[in-house]
């Protein structure tokens, strides 16, 4: 190994002498000269050692060559990784933010991992029902709204928009529209999120309607809608679907008319009278108010017996969740995440 190094070196020494000996002055070109020669035997000593290494230059090109896809093929898996990690971290959030009444509140994280609704948490892990954080709108500066989150239902990733239950003091539903509009009540008791809200939400893609009824007597119903949507307030936030029905219940219960929605104030032309005034509360009343009214004074129990006349309604939820879930960052799919009848739109 000594002389090895002894032979590089000198080789380098021996070429910088020669080069710069010719243009030194007589008598020190001549001090320099047993410089020179003593040198010649180290470089003479490093050339075999310069041959033998060329072989393993040329056999090393082809392996740096080959190396190259895979260099670019672990940089476009670092790429990709990228989503997968935030939504990791957004779901490792929502769980150490957990509180002690069983409210999360997520971290909103970067603008495209945002979650729209509930649906969009349950893909990210979440899997307790509680208090979250969503971002419904679209503009990237909008402040989160607290939603209510029933992740064990049918699969989970429903977000509840209304709620009704036995309380010390029941919340009053007979509201205005402009009430209706923005939002009122508890997250912790009974509430309405909002109309403007289901028009946001629903506005980029179809979500299914489901009705949760528990029974004095007779136990837990519910009936669903598949494919609708909420229209602007211009056109009185009119409810559309276009998708099919079922349950357990009669359709009387919950159905979704192709009618504005009405209150007191600011009640729908296109029905017979107006609803709020003459049963109370708020919603897309149906010709006549013939159907059951999930917005009523609580009393003993919802006036909402509906299909089962002999029975008292004594907790009503209404929720929603998209009919196809997905991300916009396409991280899993929502059949993994139990979400039975809830299909992912990516392959």
């Amino acid at each position: 190994m000594r002389i090895t190094w002894a032979c590089l070196w000198m080789g380098v020494l021996g070429v910088s002498t020669a080069t710069n000996l010719n243009n030194l002055p007589g008598e020190a070109a001549a001090d320099a000269q047993p410089f020179q020669q003593d040198a010649q035997p180290f470089q003479q000593d490093a050339q075999p050692f310069q041959q033998d290494s060329q072989p393993f230059q040329q056999d090393a090109q082809p392996f740096q060559q080959d190396a190259q896809p895979f260099q670019q093929d672990v940089q476009s898996f670092q790429q990709d990784a990228q989503p997968f990690q935030q939504d990791a971290q957004l779901a490792k959030d929502n769980e150490k933010n957990q509180t002690e009444g069983g409210a999360v509140r997520p971290s909103p994280g970067t603008s495209a991992a945002r979650p729209r609704d509930c649906a969009d948490h349950l893909i990210r892990g979440s899997t307790t029902s509680g208090i979250y954080e969503v971002y419904p709108f679209t503009c990237t500066c909008s402040q989160p709204v607290k939603v209510w989150c029933d992740m064990e239902t049918d699969g989970g990733g429903w977000t509840v928009f209304l709620n009704r239950q036995k309380q010390t003091t029941q919340e009053n539903f007979n509201r205005t529209w402009a009430e209706y509009k923005e939002g009122f009540g508890n997250l912790s008791g009974e509430y309405y999120l909002g109309n403007e809200f289901l028009y946001k939400l629903t506005a980029r893609q179809d979500f299914a309607f489901r009705l949760d009824l528990e029974y004095q007597t007779s136990g837990n119903k519910y009936y669903t809608y598949s494919n609708v949507r909420v229209d602007n307030e211009a056109s009185r936030y009119r409810l559309t679907s276009h998708g099919h029905s079922s349950g357990t219940v009669s359709s009387n219960c919950f159905h979704l008319g192709y009618y504005g929605f009405t209150t007191y104030d600011n009640y729908n032309v296109n029905s017979i009278g107006n609803c709020s005034s003459a049963i109370g509360g708020g919603w897309w009343y149906y010709s006549g108010c013939l159907y059951g009214n999930p917005t009523s004074s609580y009393n003993q129990g919802l006036n909402y017996t509906c299909y089962y006349s002999t029975s008292i309604v004594t907790k009503l939820q209404v929720k929603i969740r998209p009919s196809v879930c997905d991300t916009a960052s396409k991280t899993v799919y929502i059949n993994s995440k139990n979400c039975n009848s809830c299909q992912s739109s990516y392959n």
